[in-house]
């Protein structure tokens, strides 16, 4: 029951802030969204902050579980596919809390608070950098990857293109269509793996290249 209320008051933050966004959110509103007493949110959140993040957790649990999963995708598939899916994931993540990120950053309390909470949990951005860098890593000692990469700078690299991508859109105004977006991405990728590819293939192309 206590767990049915955390997540009913989750799910209740996650509608208003859609729906009034984050300047007008209160606790109260909250507790009447949910139809709780307002008291029982500081059963379960320490804080407003500490609720906003599980909304923001919620939305992004998609692109979280990509990212858990990214060791038992090495060596699967084609290394460009696999970065195609995690960029999606990642970019539809960040469309969803790009709002919310707007607005903690035009609350300075609020924007510290969130930190506190991002560092004490580990789970900032910067860790989940550093699991895709793992990922590259692994591919790149199976030899789909050129050893004169960086794994930890393509890493964010790639995490920055899709998010700025993300911010960009919501900017405009524009709603995610998986089909654009994925296309869009696939020609960026396809850009930056021309660098990136081990030096064999690339011999193997122009050599190709050269008898036609």
């Amino acid at each position: 029951m206590l767990n049915d209320n955390r997540q009913n008051i989750i799910k209740a933050t996650n509608r208003l802030l859609q729906t009034h966004g984050l300047v007008r959110l209160t606790t109260s509103k909250i507790a009447q969204e949910a139809k709780v007493a307002e008291g029982l949110i500081y059963h379960h959140f320490k804080d407003k902050a500490e609720l906003i993040f599980e909304v923001v957790q919620n939305r992004v649990q998609e692109a979280k579980n990509l990212m858990q999963n990214l060791p038992l995708e090495v060596g699967k598939r084609t290394l460009l596919e696999n970065l195609e899916n995690i960029l999606f994931a990642v970019y539809h993540a960040y469309h969803e809390i790009t709002p919310i990120i707007y607005s903690i950053f035009a609350d300075q309390h609020l924007h510290i608070r969130m930190q506190e909470i991002i560092e004490k949990r580990e789970k900032g951005p910067q860790y989940a950098i550093k699991g895709l860098a793992v990922y590259l890593a692994a591919e790149q000692r199976l030899g789909r990857l050129s050893v004169a990469v960086d794994t930890p700078v393509l890493a964010k690299c790639l995490w920055m293109l899709s998010t700025q991508l993300a911010m960009l859109e919501n900017l405009m105004g524009n709603k995610p269509d998986e089909k654009h977006v994925r296309n869009e991405i696939r020609s960026y990728l396809k850009n930056i793996v021309i660098g990136i590819e081990p030096q064999s293939e690339q011999k193997k192309k122009t050599k190709f290249k050269k008898k036609k």
